[in-house]
């Protein structure tokens, strides 16, 4: 939910009987941010098959933080205090993250939902990419499972090594490094307020 279409823009998607996706040839892969509710129809129906990933709200709100500096269309320049109390108190763009989480958590037993977290890549990557191959009806041997492993560990590497890349962002347990005492206790009441419901859970830390 870092980024992506505003919600009026994918109801005219969705409703657009001209939309410039059908022009794309099949198999499409989409990246989308949208809550649930405004994807099209014809993936409520599961006529399409929907990859959500999740990623701890504490990490994802300063990198957030980071992205909304790093871009001149955002131009954010505010500290992160202020930036994280509009994240608890759903201030920012794109909406609610506590409601859109809990949206696609509610549908993760759809046969064309596949709900996965972020963390689970650093615990076990080659379990992660099984549930991809498995989900997305694709045919792998062992060797090409670890070879897919090892290719996405390598280009994680390449990143790690990037000038021009910020690998920090991607970190499990980032929030750690900018989190005060005071600020940690107010999410965690903000969290278990708003997410106290459901029995979705994330590690913070590895």
């Amino acid at each position: 939910m870092e980024c992506g279409c505003r919600p009026s823009a994918g109801e005219r998607w969705r409703k657009s009987p001209t939309s410039p996706l059908e022009e794309l040839s099949s198999p499409r892969l989409i990246k989308s941010h949208l809550p649930y509710r405004f994807l099209p129809t014809a993936m409520h129906n599961g006529e399409a098959k929907v990859i959500y990933m999740a990623r701890n709200p504490k990490d994802l709100v300063v990198s957030y933080y980071q992205f909304h500096r790093s871009l001149r269309t955002m131009s954010y320049r505010g500290t992160f205090q202020e930036f994280c109390r509009r994240f608890m108190n759903d201030k920012l763009g794109y909406g609610s993250w506590f409601e859109h989480v809990q949206e696609f958590w509610e549908h993760r037993m759809d046969s064309n939902v596949l709900f996965l977290k972020y963390e689970d890549m650093y615990k076990d990557l080659g379990t992660l990419v099984e549930q991809l191959a498995r989900f997305l009806g694709v045919s792998c041997d062992k060797a090409q499972l670890e070879g897919m492993v090892e290719s996405c560990n390598q280009l994680i590497e390449q990143c790690c090594n990037s000038e021009a890349l910020s690998m920090c962002r991607g970190r499990v347990g980032l929030w750690k490094d900018i989190f005060t005492v005071s600020m940690n206790e107010k999410f965690d009441a903000v969290y278990r307020q708003k997410m106290g419901k459901s029995d979705l859970t994330f590690d913070f830390c590895l």
